[in-house]
């Protein structure tokens, strides 16, 4: 969406009707997101914001006006974000303000050419803003390059330097999440950087594609403490209401994961023994073909509820898109015959963290062909017992003659929740629809860690799942504790600054 023609030279008409507001401005707290050029404000911008606002796209100066946007607004308290153009050539910028007496009211006053001169134009727009709408300054830098290599950076802090606002520090384009230390020391090398600009108040991770909410909490604690006079009160109440939206946003996504597993565990499909020829390997046929039956019929219903639960996080999360828009190309790429599926459910399971969901969903959309390491139909003409064969594909079969997934089966689909969880969670509302993509290894190692913390757990809900007539309430409390801890178990090991109030 084209950014809207400005009613001055100056800016255009406020977005989302900010012009109408009425309020006293003492209710409305306003952060400047200004960066050098093309470093991706507008789609940190939507991210935050959960929208789809201005244009993006891989050009220098693409976001030519100062523009308004509602983050928050509740029970009067209004969170204000303005996306600024950004700086262009910031040394010949600087060495223009450098010439002057007062060099920013110099600067301000100039009418540049926005045809002829865009960079400086561009540049008016931002300073403009930052003197005099913002209380917080949010400066977006590049983090895919090193500190020192940005040498435009020392340019604009100064710029930013004589405006004497408070300015946060925002690494964007960092990639995959990182594993935390590495996290840690990428942002300890441009707090190093940064040092010697004291009105740099702090220095965060914060990526457009790949950020969480708890750092959008960490955000909010951060800017609190920069707030003056009227506006602190003001503040205070933002960060609550911003906080009670994320944290309804976990606890939803709790509740959605654990009807999934209670549903996992409610699953069962009557079959009857095998006789005793059936045992010793003769006329196994139709016995076979029930248990076969049985176990598509699991795998259908697990691929339905899969798809649908995701579906909903995704929705829950402000997100567009939808899981099963990616299922039928991956089972036209890699599961049209059976003979073309060539990965286990532990290894799909396993790789989720290299973006095999919908492959997962695709294959139990087949019934499940690859269950335990070998296709269904080399296990039948392999002459497999039925027992055998239940065994192979991950299911048990209780005393009540049910088949039911294993217990190492419903432990994998813990896994799969929290890994799904994490990649709803960090993604950026500013990719656009939802669509899966490479995670990175350390969440599916810290995942294991949490499932091993919570093994004595998991292994107690399976078995309260199999026992005959469990009432179903009573497993989705257990699901719904256990989900609940190891998401904030999750989230706690690959955010250590996190504290426990953090998911109160």
């Amino acid at each position: 969406m084209p950014a809207p023609a400005p009613s001055s030279t100056t800016t255009p008409p406020p977005a989302q009707g900010a012009g109408l507001d009425v309020r006293s401005e003492t209710d409305i707290v306003t952060l400047s997101l200004i960066s050098h050029t093309n470093a991706g404000k507008t789609t940190l911008a939507r991210t935050l914001l959960r929208s789809d606002i201005g244009e993006v796209r891989d050009a220098p100066h693409v976001t030519l006006f100062n523009e308004s946007y509602t983050l928050l607004n509740d029970s009067g308290s209004l969170l204000r974000l303005w996306d600024t153009p950004g700086f262009g050539d910031s040394a010949r910028l600087l060495k223009r303000l450098k010439r002057e007496r007062n060099p920013v009211l110099w600067f301000l006053s100039q009418t540049w050419d926005r045809i002829t001169d865009k960079p400086l134009w561009c540049s008016q727009q931002a300073l403009k803003n930052v003197r005099e709408e913002a209380d917080v300054v949010l400066y977006l830098v590049n983090a895919a390059e090193p500190p020192d290599a940005a040498t435009y950076i020392a340019f604009e802090m100064e710029i930013l330097s004589w405006v004497s606002k408070p300015v946060v520090v925002l690494l964007n384009q960092t990639g995959q999440p990182q594993a935390p230390e590495v996290e840690a020391g990428e942002i300890e090398a441009w707090r190093a950087h940064l040092a010697q600009y004291g009105f740099v108040r702090e220095v965060l991770a914060l990526d457009a594609f790949a950020r969480c909410w708890v750092q959008e909490d960490r955000l909010m604690h951060v800017l609190a403490p920069l707030m003056e006079g009227s506006r602190i009160a003001t503040f205070q109440h933002i960060k609550k209401a911003w906080h009670q939206r994320n944290i309804e946003t976990f606890r939803s996504s709790a509740r959605l994961l654990s009807e999934q597993l209670t549903a996992a565990l409610m699953d069962g499909i009557e079959v009857r023994s095998e006789t005793l020829l059936e045992r010793i390997g003769w006329q196994r046929e139709e016995l076979n073909r029930e248990y076969n039956d049985g176990r598509q019929k699991l795998a259908s219903q697990l691929a339905d509820r899969v798809e649908h639960t995701t579906n909903k996080l995704i929705e829950s999360h402000g997100l567009s898109g939808a899981a099963e828009k990616e299922l039928s190309q991956v089972a036209r790429d890699h599961f049209h015959l059976p003979q073309g599926v060539n990965e286990s459910i532990w290894g799909v399971l396993g790789s989720f963290a290299g973006g095999a969901m919908g492959g997962l969903i695709a294959d139990l959309k087949l019934g499940g062909l690859t269950f335990g390491g070998g296709a269904l139909i080399g296990g039948l003409t392999a002459g497999v017992g039925a027992y055998a064969l239940i065994r192979s594909y991950n299911l048990v079969r209780g005393n009540d003659h049910r088949l039911r997934w294993s217990r190492e089966h419903f432990r994998e689909q813990v896994k799969l929740a929290l890994l799904t969880y994490l990649a709803i969670s960090h993604y950026g509302r500013g990719r656009g629809d939802w669509k899966e993509s490479s995670q990175p290894q350390h969440w599916n190692d810290t995942a294991e860690a949490v499932l091993d913390a919570h093994a004595d757990a998991i292994d107690l809900l399976w078995k309260n799942g199999v026992q005959k007539d469990t009432a179903p309430e009573m497993l989705y409390r257990q699901s719904r504790h256990l989900m609940t801890d190891s998401l904030t178990m999750l989230l706690q090991r690959l955010y250590p600054e996190l504290g426990e109030e953090v998911f109160s």
